[in-house]
């Protein structure tokens, strides 16, 4: 049985956002590299940066952004944050 996380990214403009079946999350902020993977360790930071979040079918990519994220439980939450 393969896992796979889940992924919701909420953000002021576009409200929230579930993208199910994610294989994994690429971060690329400005200060370090990090893959997530199903049944990776709890973590939580800041991000400036990109974020590639892989499914089954496609990628979904965040260029140039500024929020906050989570993962725990194979649920990772991005929150991000906009100049109003």
């Amino acid at each position: 049985m393969e896992a796979f996380i889940k992924v919701k990214v909420f953000s002021i403009s576009n409200g929230l956002e579930v993208i199910e079946n994610v294989k994994l999350v690429r971060i690329k902020s400005k200060d370090y590299n990090l893959l997530i993977m199903p049944d990776y360790m709890p973590i939580l930071g800041e991000i400036q940066g990109n974020i590639d979040i892989e499914n089954k079918d496609d990628t979904r990519t965040f260029e140039n952004i500024n929020g906050y994220y989570v993962n725990t439980n194979n649920e990772f939450s991005l929150i991000l944050r906009e100049n109003l």
